[in-house]
């Protein structure tokens, strides 16, 4: 053989999850979250504010999963039926990290539909939440400790800056660290580590090296940080590339695409492993073998129970094909349990995922109490087999792909939302091709 290398209800809360996890290590119990209502609309500015001195910074962030995450149609649907179906019993939990300045100023309730909002509160994670943080960034089972200081001085990386009437500058070397990303990105429900990207990140190498979280989700580019300022080479941008996307109209829509696009072509390898050699109607093996070596938490993380990162296989000579796995049914779904209609048919699936149990039985991460977790963490590697029989000897093709969509059209329909089903991308991560000789 030789190879070629060519180069719905329980899902409701896992669209809506934050991020909240105990910090490590620190005595958290003498920290008080705020009280309802501690701060008032008014303590807050809008983006609009900022755009005369940082344009660009704000045209990023205009087009950013931050500034989209309390205009996601699919977060409210999720919101609000979750609510219902547990009797109001989540309250503002998911507005903590959607819409911190609401839940911050007591303008939200449990349910809602957008013009119930605030302009303000519809900025999602606005300019002015992130950069009046302050230290310690902690929280508890479900809960942000948010610690905030809203008010003239804005906090930042920038040891020089240079002076304006708009604000005052507070320099803070923890903008340039993962901690500052922590109250939204661990979440740990009933004890149970649920979306823990921060610590994924924290017990991995790329942790101990210092390799922090804006390394890639906001990297450095040089430019002016107003249009009076310097040049400076340490800039940050705000567009905050991650996994998911926006399904709506949205600025900036293609750009964020082709960054989701970038970065996951970006995070991980892929190689085939070529089976015992064999003759035509025997059984072979093609084995490929997915490593996380580029990205520093878990493939995939955050609500990797509902994420869909599968390897697609094909297995042919001529027009006959022997093996095919990975495929989509005529809805889009992918051919497991969460297939209407080709339910399980697809034995040879290898998915990277997890799934929520509360007593045995699957939950929502709400009500869970255990998990099963089949991501792969930073460096580990995962070989997938694939069985089948060539009829007839001769060279048979080989190629697997990679591919990843922040969630599965399945969960869309179960929210009322199939609608938006189109607008769900697949990304190939990583593709591979080679053939075997059959004897």
């Amino acid at each position: 053989m030789t190879f070629n290398h060519i180069a719905v209800l329980r899902a409701f809360a896992a669209i809506i999850a934050l991020g909240l996890t105990s910090g490590c290590g620190r005595d958290e119990t003498a920290i008080a979250p705020p009280p309802a209502a501690a701060y008032a609309l008014s303590d807050f500015s809008s983006a609009d504010a900022c755009a005369p001195c940082h344009a660009r910074y704000v045209a990023e962030w205009e087009g950013s999963m931050h500034k989209y995450s309390t205009a996601d149609p699919i977060w409210m649907l999720a919101n609000n039926s979750l609510q219902q179906s547990t009797a109001g019993k989540l309250g503002e939990t998911c507005f903590q990290c959607h819409a911190p300045v609401g839940f911050l100023t007591g303008n939200t309730k449990p349910t809602f539909d957008f013009p119930d909002l605030d302009p303000l509160v519809r900025e999602g994670i606005t300019c002015d939440l992130c950069h009046v943080l302050r230290p310690p960034f902690l929280s508890t089972d479900q809960l942000i400790r948010y610690s905030v200081e809203p008010g003239p001085v804005k906090y930042g990386t920038l040891t020089d800056p240079e002076p304006t009437s708009a604000h005052e500058h507070g320099y803070d070397s923890d903008y340039d660290r993962s901690d500052v990303c922590r109250q939204c990105h661990d979440l740990t429900v009933n004890d149970v580590p649920v979306e823990v990207t921060f610590t994924e990140w924290q017990n991995s190498a790329w942790g101990g090296m210092s390799v922090e979280c804006q390394d890639c989700h906001m990297r450095k580019y040089s430019g002016r940080a107003a249009p009076t300022g310097p040049v400076r080479s340490d800039l940050h941008r705000h567009s905050f590339a991650g996994v998911d996307v926006a399904i709506t109209d949205f600025p900036g829509k293609a750009e964020q695409l082709a960054e989701v696009d970038s970065l996951l072509k970006n995070a991980a390898s892929m190689e085939l492993v070529p089976p015992v050699p064999g003759g035509a109607g025997d059984t072979l093996l093609v084995g490929v073998r997915v490593t996380n070596d580029k990205t520093g938490h878990n493939l995939p993380t955050s609500v990797f129970f509902n994420r869909q990162m599968w390897i697609e296989v094909t297995v042919w000579k001529g027009e006959d094909t022997v093996c095919r796995s990975g495929y989509l049914d005529a809805n889009g779904d992918l051919m497991d349990n969460n297939s209407a209609l080709r339910p399980n048919e697809d034995t040879l699936l290898t998915i990277f995922n997890g799934t929520l149990y509360k007593d045995g039985h699957e939950s929502n991460v709400f009500e869970l109490d255990s998990l099963v977790n089949r991501t792969l963490a930073p460096f580990e590697s995962r070989v997938a087999e694939y069985a089948f029989i060539p009829p007839t000897a001769g060279v048979w093709n080989v190629r697997a792909r990679l591919l990843f969509r922040p969630f599965g059209p399945y969960l869309f329909r179960s929210l009322g939302a199939g609608a938006y089903v189109t607008e769900l991308p697949v990304f190939e991560m990583v593709s591979r091709e080679g053939f075997v000789t059959v004897e």
